[in-house]
């Protein structure tokens, strides 16, 4: 096998800017129509440059999935580090919910396309695996594990209704529910 050569920052470079890309393409075409062409388009790079970088074009989609969901991740953590106690994640969360985090740049509709991805190519269910793992860790700073487990599927609940419904669950009700399991 042979040994994968050493990156130089300009590598790690292009790599971003194809990841970025594809998180672009993604957003705009869905995940299906994401091809070499379409993506090494939108980095400003040639496909071969892409292939140099990535074997198909599931691992681009997935690295893109995969920054997306750090990012979210990381988001959760910074919210909920920012709590003073339960009471206060529990405000946090609500906010979270109801906030313009799924708004945002089209984050809902990257996170329905992660979805539908996963589904269609099962290997790559790590990257949901990992995703609910961390914001599950996020949320255990201030909640048991069955708690964080419970509020982890309240929030993806929540905000996939309230992105999809004429009829949005309001942030009172949101909140008392959040008690409620907590």
């Amino acid at each position: 096998m042979a040994r994968p050569r050493k990156q130089d920052s300009s590598d790690s470079d292009v790599k971003a800017q194809i990841i970025d890309a594809a998180l672009r393409v993604i957003q705009r075409d869905g995940s299906v129509c994401a091809t070499y062409r379409r993506i090494a388009s939108e980095a400003g790079v040639s496909p071969g440059t892409m292939t140099y970088h990535f074997s198909t074009i599931q691992e681009i989609v997935a690295a893109a999935f995969v920054k997306m969901t750090n990012r979210i991740a990381d988001q959760y953590f910074t919210r909920l580090g920012d709590a003073r106690d339960a009471e206060h994640a529990r405000e946090l969360l609500a906010d979270l919910i109801c906030g313009e985090l799924w708004k945002a740049s089209g984050q809902m509709l990257l996170i329905f396309e992660l979805y539908a991805f996963v589904s269609r190519h099962p290997d790559y269910t790590y990257i949901m695996d990992d995703w609910m793992a961390r914001s599950r860790a996020a949320l255990q700073v201030h909640f048991d594990e069955k708690t964080a487990r419970a509020l982890d599927a309240l929030i993806e609940g929540f905000t996939i209704h309230n992105a999809l419904s004429r009829t949005v669950v309001s942030r009172d009700d949101i909140l008392a529910l959040i008690r409620a399991v907590s």
